[in-house]
């Protein structure tokens, strides 16, 4: 079986042109939320979104050729807003992009190539600390530590640090980009690996030390934007730890490395995912549950990414994976999709009814990869009802194509009222948070998988 990242390569081999309407839908048809049928689609439909809607509106717009790295905040019709701070998740993700793209587009790597090597520059001179090691988290302007900013550092960050790096090298094959990936690794391994329970711990000060809760907060600099909680596990970090550890094991082999891709993969799928499919969202050092919620876009993302993991790690116990996979999207179709309007919900309990209702883009693009990896594995088992996944998959594409999708202005809306109109206030089409990484990987995925 194929890695996601050799599936991708594999099967989005076609140039990025321009290509003539929207293609004749396949015999199977789908209901949309908004009770029409919605028409799947060909794999040309979606390269076509990826190049003209997403693509063409990020990049080149984006890149900073004077301070280096990418501009950080636009408004919805794309004018440019100042960028006081760049943010290693943004940084990294905006890296990984244009790396994605050169890999799943071989015979069109220009000028994708050069804007990676554009980005893991920044990566490599400013945002990697010369003098602690690891990525900083925020720099200035001047691309030096903002003294606005506690110079703590997240394992979150120091993930997509890696991700970017690793499959940059994949892209490129340029030594140096492997030598930071695999410095980043070391990094982590030398600071924040939990040698008693597994995992990591995931908040750092700026040398390296893990931060508990007994850890008085340091007097240097505000602002620190969270992901998780001091002295806690969260399970937003360690998919992507997860996620960056299969990107290296893809590009480098090492039996350390295989060990704790091995050994986060087993703690996400069978700790931080609950047996009903909901996630264990933080937990103590040992796992154990201290918020348990629904949050729909990442119970889709964490299917898809487990699946990835497992066959670059080539287990044998695919049928667990796969019935974890199931139970995760199950789950979000139950409580997370909107039967009467179309789209995923944000949150809500274990159970019941969604309570954030906002429909936020990211979930929308992760919902794609989710139901296609639920279609494809469904089928690989002979699960019963396996093509009920793509006719939900069909579903989710109508509801991101008419209602995400920016098609004025390009790129995607932040977030999606329950009325199905974009959120008045939630109109940026860049902000520290919102990069092209979610949506550009889900296009990817699907225009491959599709095509395949």
């Amino acid at each position: 079986m194929l890695s996601r990242r050799e599936f991708i390569g594999a099967g989005c081999c076609g140039s990025l042109a321009v290509w003539s309407g929207w293609g004749p839908g396949r015999a199977r048809l789908a209901i949309a939320g908004n009770g029409r049928q919605a028409v799947p689609p060909e794999s040309r439909d979606v390269e076509r979104m990826l190049r003209e809607k997403i693509l063409a509106a990020w990049y080149p717009r984006c890149l900073d050729t004077t301070g280096g790295g990418f501009h950080q905040h636009y408004d919805e019709a794309w004018n440019r807003l100042p960028t006081r701070a760049k943010f290693i998740v943004y940084q990294s993700r905006m890296t990984w992009v244009p790396a994605a793209v050169a890999v799943g587009y071989p015979d069109r790597q220009d000028p994708w190539l050069g804007y990676v090597r554009h980005g893991i520059r920044y990566l490599r001179e400013t945002m990697w600390d010369r003098v602690n090691g690891g990525f900083l988290e925020w720099v200035d302007e001047a691309g030096r530590p903002d003294p606005r900013y506690r110079p703590w550092k997240q394992m979150y960050g120091q993930a997509f640090g890696l991700y970017a790096a690793a499959d940059a090298y994949r892209a490129t094959q340029d030594r140096q980009t492997l030598d930071l990936a695999i410095d980043a690794f070391r990094w982590m391994e030398q600071h924040a690996h939990d040698d008693l329970h597994g995992g990591y711990f995931e908040l750092l000060t700026a040398e390296g030390k893990p931060i508990d809760s007994d850890v008085a907060e340091t007097s240097q600099g505000a602002l620190f934007p969270l992901v998780g909680r001091i002295g806690e596990k969260s399970m937003n970090a360690h998919i992507h730890i997860l996620e960056a550890l299969t990107a290296l094991a893809g590009v480098w082999t090492d039996p350390l490395l295989t060990e704790r891709l091995t050994e986060v993969f087993l703690i996400v799928r069978d700790k931080i995912v609950r047996p009903e499919g909901h996630l264990a969202m933080f937990s103590d050092r040992r796992y154990h549950p201290l918020d348990e919620r629904s949050s729909f876009g990442h119970e889709l993302e964490t299917a898809y990414l487990l699946v990835e993991a497992a066959e670059r790690l080539g287990r044998t116990d695919h049928r667990r994976t796969h019935q974890v996979a199931l139970t995760l999207v199950d789950h979000s179709l139950r409580w997370g999709w909107d039967k009467a309007g179309g789209g995923f919900f944000d949150e809500g309990p274990p159970t019941g009814r969604a309570t954030k209702r906002g429909k936020v883009w990211w979930v929308q693009a992760e919902a794609l990869n989710g139901l296609l990896t639920a279609d494809r594995v469904a089928r690989e088992d002979k699960a019963h009802g396996s093509t009920r996944y793509f006719q939900d998959f069909v579903r989710s594409w109508a509801f991101f194509r008419d209602k995400v999708v920016d098609h004025k202005h390009g790129g995607t809306f932040a977030e999606i009222e329950e009325n199905g109109l974009p959120h008045p206030e939630k109109r940026a089409k860049a902000s520290q948070w919102k990069a092209a990484y979610h949506v550009v990987r889900a296009l990817l995925f699907t225009a491959a998988t599709l095509k395949k």
